[in-house]
């Protein structure tokens, strides 16, 4: 007899992406205009009020010093703990020519997402990098993403290889 798989509440990238925070991102943007541009995201999406995105691009900054968070494949994730949200939240820019996020390998990011998780999420942010990874990882994932061109197709993107 074999046992079901259990289930695992582990926040899925398409659950916590503010889908109307899609933001396409100049190629000349440095590392804290494009974070400046995602937190700003989160406050026209009413996510994030205008006085906590001095904040948050600081403790992302924070974070930047500490090592890139340009992972590779044309990703970055910059992210930092706050209590500014109460859930774990995500803005998503876009650079369709690649920009300088000083990547892991040194190659041009397409793609950035901007993770904002309260302090008592830690174990769930973790659980949720892994899973990420693991998107990555999956053939042609890294391609398609880097050709999305609106929240809708980032959406169905995300959750097309998260149930893979």
């Amino acid at each position: 007899m074999t046992m079901p798989e259990p289930t695992t509440s582990a926040p899925r990238m398409s659950k916590v992406l503010v889908p109307k925070a899609y933001t396409p991102l100049p190629a000349d943007a440095d590392k804290r205009s494009v974070i400046l541009a995602l937190a700003e995201a989160l406050v026209t999406c009413k996510r994030l009020e205008a006085k906590q995105v001095a904040l948050v691009v600081d403790e992302a900054m924070k974070r930047e010093v500490v090592g890139s968070t340009g992972i590779g494949h044309g990703i970055a994730i910059p992210h930092c703990r706050s209590n500014l949200s109460n859930e774990i939240i995500c803005s998503y820019g876009h650079c369709p020519d690649g920009l300088d996020f000083d990547s892991l390998d040194g190659e041009p990011v397409h793609s950035v997402f901007l993770l904002i998780t309260p302090p008592d999420l830690k174990d769930q942010h973790l659980q949720l990098m892994k899973s990420f990874a693991s998107q990555i990882r999956k053939e042609h994932f890294c391609d398609f993403l880097h050709q999305v061109a609106s929240s809708q197709a980032l959406h169905d993107l995300l959750v097309e290889f998260e149930t893979r």
